[in-house]
This record gives C-alpha cells, sequence and structure tokens, in this order.
C-alpha cells in the first residue's frame, strides 16, 4: 500500500532527501533479486569498501530493513518502537560504487587485464 503524502512527510520530515528515499526504495528493490542481493553482500562486505566496517556492524538490522515486505508507514512504525527511523536506517544503506564491484558473472571488474 502507498503511502498518503501526509505519511510520507511523517517519515522523512519537511525536507525529504531524495536520495536517502532512492537508496531505501532502490535498495528494498534490488534486495529481493537472489542475485543481486548476493552481489550487494560481496561488495559491501568487501575490504576494500569503506564502509565495509560500518556495515558489518549493522548487517542484520540492515538484512531486516531491506528485506521487509512492510510498507514505508509499518516499516516506520516497527522501527520506532525500537528506537530508530526510517530516515536514519536509509542513512545506513551503504553506496555502490568503485571497481571492484563484482559483475553478474561473478568475477571482479578492474581485477586484471588480460
Amino acid at each position: 500500500m502507498k503511502a498518503t503524502a501526509g505519511e510520507l512527510a511523517a517519515i522523512w520530515g519537511p525536507y525529504p532527501n531524495y536520495d536517502d528515499i532512492a537508496r531505501l526504495e532502490y535498495g528494498r528493490m534490488m534486495w529481493r533479486r537472489p542475485a543481486m542481493r548476493a552481489r550487494l553482500l560481496a561488495h559491501w562486505t568487501d575490504p576494500r569498501h569503506p564502509y565495509h566496517q560500518r556495515f558489518i556492524e549493522r548487517r542484520p538490522f540492515l538484512e531486516d530493513v531491506l528485506g521487509s515486505i512492510d510498507g514505508s508507514t509499518e516499516l516506520q512504525r516497527r522501527l520506532i518502537a525500537s528506537g530508530t527511523s526510517l530516515r536514519c536506517v536509509a542513512r545506513e544503506i551503504p553506496p555502490v560504487f568503485g571497481a571492484f564491484w563484482p559483475a553478474a558473472d561473478g568475477r571482479r571488474r578492474g581485477a586484471s587485464c588480460g
């Protein structure tokens, strides 16, 4: 179920950061695809990723949010009850970048030139 404008304002505040919203929404869409989930996990757990340690520390929590089938409003209620918010969690989802993003065939791009 889609959240109303009022519900979105309650979650994201009067000045929503659309990068955070996109990171959450696209992260959840990609997480639902097993092959993409494996690539994200390989990327975020790679020691070269600048947020590697931070992801490891928050991994169970982030996996729970990314894999949740709850809508934004229900997810926000659940997170508020646990002492955080959807806005805070969206900021914890690591970015995807760098030459070490795994290719679809499992190889690392940029690892060798021949």
